[in-house]
């Protein structure tokens, strides 16, 4: 029984990935793509009909034949909640956004802190999450390593050493993923430059130590305690020359950085956003020009980081609620 299961939920999976898309569909269209029977496509359409999961659009144009019925993903069928964590100079900054299944924005709140802590953020997110009662799954961005919950190395000091995934569970019903803010930015990246299948982004803000998200064949690569991209810790420089570089020759110190990802990584693309540097003009003479990534400047890490929230949202939507 329980490979029959598995199976349907396999089938369930393969018809999600094209619904959730955002286009039209026609059974037929979702059988040819998936692979899967016409029986088993009307079984799996009629249960997504019946749990409102999606909805029916109208028939398509005959082509001689009988007419065919078109769906398309029910937008409001759940929410996403996305919560990104932000650390400015002064303050400690919550920004909520709930969104419906396209991406729409349905309500935000900004919080802003002077301590950023983890009672704080709980009571704020309380509040948020009674403005709606579709949310099912919250993403959080945070700027520190996170392991299975656990938060080490995190602008928002009261985090550290803390298992926030414990704390929240305990209060909160609604499934919860957190990630580093530089990788949520690094799946938003891959979503925009998806043709480059190897590919890593690079934060270099202003007061802190440099970030990085790196995509291998198409998936977020964590390292197995979810420390790979922490740059800060190679040892060219010790914390305090980082300090001097960033502030005296920030070109130089993330020049070393990008030239030890092309000859770890060697990603096809490396997208760039420096608080620092105005004009970004890379140069690597030591790594051959055959084997240089395709350098992308990027002017907005948020939007990219709240884009890979909602890929990150989505597809936990497409994999099943009961799949933990």
């Amino acid at each position: 029984m329980s490979k029959v299961n598995d199976l349907k939920q396999e089938n369930e999976i393969k018809i999600r990935e094209c619904l959730y898309d955002g286009q039209i569909w026609t059974k037929n269209d979702l059988a040819y793509k998936t692979s899967l029977s016409l029986a088993t496509t009307t079984n799996i359409l009629q249960e997504m009909l019946k749990s409102h999961e999606i909805e029916y659009v109208s028939d398509s144009k005959s082509t001689g034949g009988r007419k065919s019925k078109e769906y398309q993903l029910y937008k409001d069928y759940k929410h996403l909640l996305k919560i990104v964590l932000k650390k400015n100079k002064k303050s400690y900054e919550f920004i909520f956004e709930i969104i419906d299944l396209y991406d729409q924005i349905v309500y935000q709140k900004n919080y802003s802190s002077l301590k950023g802590t983890v009672e704080e953020f709980l009571k704020m997110l309380k509040k948020v999450l009674k403005k709606d009662q579709e949310i099912a799954v919250i993403c959080l961005s945070l700027p520190g390593v996170c392991d299975q919950g656990m938060i080490d190395l995190c602008d928002f000091e009261d985090f550290q050493n803390k298992n926030i995934l414990e704390i929240l569970k305990k209060e909160i019903k609604q499934k919860i993923i957190i990630e580093n803010d530089v990788n949520c930015a690094s799946i938003g990246f891959y979503h925009q430059y998806s043709h480059y299948q190897n590919s890593a982004l690079i934060y270099q803000p202003a007061v802190d130590y440099v970030g990085c998200g790196m995509i291998i064949q198409g998936k977020l690569y964590n390292g197995f305690s979810h420390f790979a991209g922490e740059l800060r810790c190679l040892p060219f420089y010790d914390h305090l020359q980082q300090e001097c570089l960033l502030k005296d020759a920030p070109q130089e110190l993330l020049e070393k950085q990008i030239v030890t990802l092309c000859c770890v990584l060697n990603p096809e693309a490396i997208g760039i956003c420096s608080d620092v540097l105005k004009d970004i003009q890379i140069s690597l003479p030591t790594i051959p020009l055959k084997h240089q990534p395709q350098i992308i400047k990027i002017n907005q890490l948020y939007k990219l980081i709240k884009e890979g929230l909602f890929q990150i949202g989505k597809n936990q939507m497409i994999g099943g609620m009961n799949n933990e």
